[in-house]
């Protein structure tokens, strides 16, 4: 990767960057009341990069969760990057093992969704795509261990955090209002989610609501390209 490819990459994350940093902040003190050290919340940061997963497993353990428990629910959170993976996966035929291990372990929601729509509407590298997940990845495991320092040293009420994670995600999807297959998508998700949760009565139905939306919006994007192709061949 180039400069270019970094500060492109910069130019189009950095509000993402900015969003994690109260986010990080918050989730390393939350890791550390729950019992994780500094060094610990920096390599959960490395390994995992999963802000919600993070949290959960931080609220999981300060209730008492088995081990086990907290594993499964952390797979089930975070199994929706099967299905961001194998949507990216059309951009990346030509790259490496090495790069594509790289790409798919920084690939979060927020990156995901930017370099996703870079690629359908804009002219986009795979560089530039991975210069993208790794500056997020950075603020990301930055914000969370001083998050951690912090909560070491001062004591917070970090409620109000929960307000910005969403207001964060209402901002993301804003944003990628588009097209109809999002908003379509969009609003396949939020139905489901309501009747989910007044069915299961538990957090799980939102994983379950967003898997759902995201394999029709899958198959309605992949339905689209066949059009096209056949089109294409017609002609």
């Amino acid at each position: 990767m180039n400069k270019k490819d970094w500060q492109d990459g910069l130019t189009i994350i950095y509000p993402v960057m900015l969003g994690y940093i109260p986010l990080g902040l918050a989730c390393g003190m939350l890791l550390y009341d729950s019992g994780f050290t500094i060094s610990a919340i920096l390599l959960m940061s490395l390994l995992v990069f999963a802000g919600a997963a993070q949290f959960m497993t931080a609220s999981m353990i300060l209730m008492g969760a088995s081990i086990p428990t907290i594993v499964l629910m952390v797979f089930f959170l975070n199994i929706r990057h099967l299905l961001m993976s194998s949507s990216m996966s059309k951009f990346f035929k030509k790259s490496s093992i090495p790069f594509i291990l790289i790409y798919s372990h920084t690939l979060a929601d927020e990156a995901y969704a930017i370099n996703y729509n870079q690629f359908k509407n804009h002219e986009w590298t795979e560089y530039q795509a991975l210069a993208t997940n790794i500056l997020a990845y950075l603020s990301w495991v930055v914000s969370t261990v001083i998050g951690g320092w912090i909560g070491s040293n001062w004591m917070f009420d970090i409620t109000v955090m929960n307000y910005v994670l969403i207001a964060l995600f209402i901002a993301l999807l804003i944003n990628q209002l588009v097209s109809k297959l999002v908003i379509i998508v969009g609003l396949i998700a939020g139905g489901l989610s309501v009747i989910l949760m007044e069915l299961l009565h538990h957090n799980i139905a939102l994983v379950i609501a967003a898997i759902l939306a995201s394999l029709f919006g899958y198959w309605l994007d992949k339905d689209k390209d066949n059009q096209k192709e056949k089109v294409g061949y017609n002609k």
